[in-house]
């Protein structure tokens, strides 16, 4: 009877998770088809309708299929996240990062367009570095975290000692997780002592 009952349940939690990636599908879809319509607006200014509408269908219908694939591809990536949760934890936010190495000069900040393979995730329990959003690098509760800021550099240390430094991709971004970071940390159960990492 149980066998059945969990059965039951892991076919349940298998299907709301297709649910999950097909609705990322269509809506990438839909994203990319509605790509098309300033092209085909401005295009109405220089074709005949009949050429204007054939180049729209053509459009965006590629649009659709690309959209399509990058929303399989993320909503692969969220189900992958969403495994690593327990239960009654929650996903709060994702920073896009570059990781700076230690005694390195910090970069720039970023824009939105620059390439990183790095993200750090935020949850109601702790703090989670990814590579290419699916590939876990570690994972950390908040009460043994403790987050500065170096200039834009966010300085994360746990019990061992640093374990990393980052630049974030939004502007403001570093100043909010730090701050979540504090806030969070405060009401974790059972903090541990981590050692202060002052700014140099």
């Amino acid at each position: 009877m149980n066998e059945v009952i969990g059965e039951t349940a892991a076919a349940d939690v298998d299907a709301a998770r297709h649910k999950r990636v097909r609705r990322s599908v269509v809506w990438g879809g839909v994203a990319g088809a509605a790509g098309v319509v300033p092209v085909a607006l401005k295009a109405t200014e220089f074709w005949p309708w009949w050429l204007n509408l054939a180049f729209c269908l053509v459009l965006g219908g590629a649009g659709a299929f690309a959209g399509a694939v990058t929303g399989h591809r993320e909503g692969r990536k969220t189900e992958v996240r969403r495994d690593s949760l327990e239960a009654g934890e929650r996903e709060m936010g994702q920073y896009r990062v570059k990781i700076v190495p230690e005694g390195a000069e910090a970069p720039a900040p970023f824009k939105a367009d620059d390439y990183t393979s790095y993200s750090l995730t935020t949850t109601t329990h702790r703090l989670q570095l990814w590579e290419f959003g699916y590939v876990p690098q570690w994972s950390h509760p908040w009460r043994d975290l403790h987050l500065t800021l170096d200039g834009h550099v966010v300085v994360i240390t746990g019990p061992q000692g640093l374990l990393g430094r980052f630049v974030l991709g939004r502007n403001g971004g570093a100043d909010g997780l730090v701050l979540a970071a504090s806030r969070l940390r405060a009401r974790a159960p059972g903090r541990s002592a981590v050692p202060e990492s002052r700014a140099h």
